[in-house]
């Protein structure tokens, strides 16, 4: 039955008689969400589980250099090193935890007493062993565990990638995998008892979605709020002029000793950057370059690296051993860390079975804030500014620290800032007393997404600083209206000095608001169009939800939605005053709704058929998609309209601030969702811009300087569930058959409780693509590669500077780049050497991580 068909039997009551959400049986699961640790990095061959055993075997390992590529066979030995606990010990360990963490709570309840501003601790040590043995003294419950599987799969069967990650292009270096044939998998391993821990299925699940290196796919069960592991500390990756090939040091030791720092060649007796690439094999960048490079620390934006996060794993030992170019070697404690927060703690949990109950099954963590629904909802009662999509792209919902300040003196010179009134805040800080820094004036919009800098002394270059497309506050506002006057306000200062090149950094951009994107190019580009396409899967779950947006947001209830927003004003459209209305703009928002979308001609898809389809891919994948549309930011479904479009449409007149020739973007690889969709706006729009990417592999090869995921939207598995709820309280099936039919494809509440769970949710497409293969997959190589310098590394003021005399000047210290080059004076020629043969260094050593 197909699901316009089935909706149609379903009850055709108006949805505004059937407004209120009526619970259905099906749906009545406490919501629920997911958490994440722990996998030993070191684990037995497939098949293997004898401990201490020792396997070789015979690779050639291809050393890419200047001169060419050279293969050398090498014999490659690994020992089983992965940790199972006796039962004597993992049986106690949750007791001892929450005994450690009683101990240290008590401490701080009797200082409250004498001091009420005393601050509780969020996190108590322990031994990552014992950490371990508490998890996996959970038990199983294969019938629950089974049940997560299925219904987790109709959730997964929404991400966009799903066929082309079977049989990915040659070129994106992406393995192969087939998620739901691996869930599959993972299903016979609980039932038959191949699996029966529950950290050991948890484990497996998420990495499953890891080898897919899509940073909207992941899943984050509860278990990380009250367990992680750490490394003993961070790890740099740094060359010693930005050309030659670097050295892997501990931080710590090479800010202390510089260059004169021993270097290590070995963790765990292995060569250190096979080591390290297995290691990052598991990040969420489709660039290997780009993973590689979140393995160590980053001083802007502040990151403190994945060898010292360990991904949330347990390491399977208590020590890692570093051996350096002196050829010493170093014994390290790894940490671990009990946790806890208002929602979940270690009270009441002495053993597994506890821990299973009152963390695992634990549904506290369920996000009842959409992001799909933000700005819709309950509007603010003072401009709150969201994308059209209102929907945030991330390459990684974790925190990161924010860009820190540039060091030096402060400026003197008169502050020129925006009046705050009682209802809008000061939107922009220029040149503002708190901001020290050496560089000249300075620019940020109120919520610290970008900064802007002036190199006074260096050819007069200006820099936009855009470590994000969102701010790290989840509750900040104004984050459009800010940064669309910080930018207005930057260009405008630009102008007024007569700079005339400009430095674009979006190292560590991991994405955020859509508007935002398309704001930073408009302003840079106001006259230039603005085109960015998709398309989604369009299976039986995806034809429900926009078979439901249409019957709700029919082009009739578009029409008066419009209506009334032009007349009252999008931030008085909420849920009490309108509550019709409100449906229909969540219907629209929702991304199943053709209502705010457009054709690759410009033109709003005439009806349901022709924007679902569903249409055949040809000739790459067994995959049924929608039609190729975008946005339409001209659609007043939101508070400010960006630069160019609906009440900004006179900013297409505003002067062009920089040519493109005089454009520098600097990345680092991990420019990821939103940030992606800006650099295709550059790429497509304003071909031969010039590209820099730093860091990356040692192997003097080219490197993607975009090389995050691709996606064009994310969904959370929240978003997901209210669409299923919306469609049965809206319309309620009226026979077994009919509801039997919803169980089986629309997602359902999960029985285990999570942090966070996304998919990617829409695929960027070029529409001049024959083959139409979404852009997850294009891996396109910058025009200059460079590595971290040590000053480079510590001081962005003075990397900027050095690059923009690369590129504009003369007096670089960097002698060239490391591969490729940059054009003097000019645009990219758009040439750049081809990628080399992706080398397998040390697959062996933690094959048994790339599958379940």
């Amino acid at each position: 039955m197909r699901a316009r068909a089935a909706l149609q039997l379903l009850s055709a009551a108006n949805f505004v008689a059937a407004i209120s959400f009526l619970p259905v049986a099906a749906f009545a699961q406490a919501d629920t969400t997911t958490a994440v640790p722990i996998q030993a990095f070191y684990s037995a061959p497939p098949n293997s589980s004898t401990s201490g055993t020792t396997y070789s075997r015979d690779v050639n390992i291809n050393a890419t250099t200047r001169a060419g590529t050279v293969t050398a066979p090498r014999t490659l030995t690994y020992t089983q090193t992965e940790y199972t606990p006796n039962p004597t010990a993992f049986r106690t360990a949750c007791a001892e935890i929450s005994s450690s963490y009683a101990s240290r709570l008590s401490v701080y309840s009797s200082r409250v007493a004498t001091d009420p501003d005393t601050i509780y601790p969020t996190r108590v040590p322990v031994r990552p062993r014992e950490a371990w043995d508490c998890l996996y003294s959970i038990p199983l419950d294969r019938d629950l565990t089974l049940e997560f599987i299925s219904g987790v799969a109709k959730y997964l069967q929404f991400q966009s990638t799903i066929e082309y990650l079977k049989n990915p292009p040659a070129n994106s270096l992406q393995d192969p995998i087939d998620i739901i044939g691996s869930l599959e998998k993972l299903a016979d391993q609980v039932r038959s008892g191949e699996i029966a821990h529950h950290i050991r299925f948890e484990n497996a699940f998420r990495k499953l979605l890891q080898r897919c290196h899509d940073g909207h796919l992941g899943f984050t069960f509860n278990s990380a709020s009250l367990v992680t592991f750490r490394g003993p500390f961070s790890l740099i990756s740094i060359s010693p002029d930005a050309v030659e090939k670097p050295k892997v040091y501990v931080e710590t030791d090479l800010m202390e000793n510089g260059l004169n720092a021993s270097y290590i060649t070995r963790i765990d007796g292995y060569e250190v950057e096979a080591w390290l690439a297995e290691f990052a094999d598991f990040g969420s960048s489709q660039s290997p370059d780009a993973r590689y490079n979140a393995v160590f620390a980053n001083r802007d934006p502040g990151s403190d690296g994945t060898f010292y996060s360990l991904y949330g794993w347990y390491p399977g030992k208590n020590t890692i051993s570093l051996t350096y170019a002196n050829a010493s070697t170093h014994e390290y404690d790894y940490r671990a860390y009990a946790r806890w927060n208002s929602a979940l703690n270690w009270t009441g949990i002495r053993t597994g079975s506890d821990f299973y109950q009152k963390v695992v099954l634990n549904p506290a963590y369920f996000q009842v804030s959409s992001s799909d629904e933000e700005g819709v909802v309950e509007a603010a009662p003072a401009p709150e500014p969201t994308s059209n999509e209102n929907v945030y792209h991330v390459h990684d919902k974790k925190k990161v620290r924010k860009r820190q300040m540039r060091t030096g003196i402060a400026t003197t010179t008169t502050s020129t800032r925006p009046s705050p009134t009682s209802t809008i805040p000061q939107l922009v800080y220029f040149n503002y007393p708190y901001m020290q820094h050496r560089v000249g004036p300075y620019v940020q919009d109120l919520n610290g997404i970008i900064g802007g800098y002036f190199l006074n002394d260096t050819l007069d270059t200006a820099v936009l600083d855009i470590s994000s497309f969102s701010a790290d506050d989840d509750d900040a506002e104004f984050q459009l209206a800010g940064f669309q006057a910080a930018l207005s306000t930057f260009f405008a200062e630009a102008r007024r000095r007569g700079s005339k090149k400009l430095i674009l950094d979006v190292r560590g951009n991991g994405g955020g608001l859509v508007a935002l994107g398309f704001e930073l190019y408009k302003q840079l580009f106001p006259s230039a169009p603005a085109h960015s396409f998709y398309r989604i899967r369009a299976h039986e779950a995806a034809e429900i939800f926009a078979t439901a947006a249409e019957q709700i947001a029919s082009d009739k209830a578009t029409e008066e939605l419009v209506e009334l927003i032009e007349s009252v004003g999008i931030e008085n459209v909420d849920g009490d005053a309108y509550p019709e209305a409100l449906e229909v703009a969540l219907a629209i928002s929702s991304g199943f709704s053709r209502q705010n979308t457009l054709d690759v001609d410009g033109k709003k898809p005439e009806d349901l058929e022709t924007f679902i389809g569903p249409y055949n891919v040809s000739g790459l994948v067994n995959d049924t998609v929608s039609l190729l549309v975008e946005t339409d930011l001209n659609f007043p479904l939101q508070e400010t309209d960006v630069s160019g479009f609906g009440t900004r449409a006179n900013f297409t007149s505003t002067p062009q601030p920089f040519k493109k020739e005089d454009i520098l973007f600097l990345s680092d690889g991990t420019c990821a969702s939103t940030c992606t969709i800006f650099a295709e706006l550059l790429k497509r729009e304003q071909a031969n811009i010039s590209t820099v990417v730093m860091g990356g592999r040692p192997n003097d090869g080219p490197s993607a300087h975009v090389g995050g995921t691709h996606g064009s939207r994310v969904l959370t598995y929240a978003n997901l569930l209210r669409n299923s709820r919306r469609v049965v309280s809206l319309f309620p099936p009226e026979t077994d058959e009919q509801e039997q039919y919803l169980i089986n494809n629309i997602p359902l509440a999960l029985p285990f409780g999570f942090l966070y769970g996304a998919i990617n949710f829409r695929d960027a497409i070029r529409p001049e693509d024959e083959t139409a293969t979404p852009l997850q997959f294009a891996l396109e190589p910058a025009d200059c590669r460079l590595y971290f310098s040590p000053i480079g590394f510590t001081d962005s003021v003075y990397l900027w500077g050095e690059l923009s005399k690369l590129k504009w000047g003369t007096g670089s210290s960097f002698e060239g780049c490391a591969v490729g080059g940059l054009q003097k004076g000019e645009g990219s020629t758009g040439f750049v050497p081809d990628d080399p043969e992706t080398v397998e260094i040390v697959n062996y050593i933690l094959q048994p991580l790339r599958s379940p």
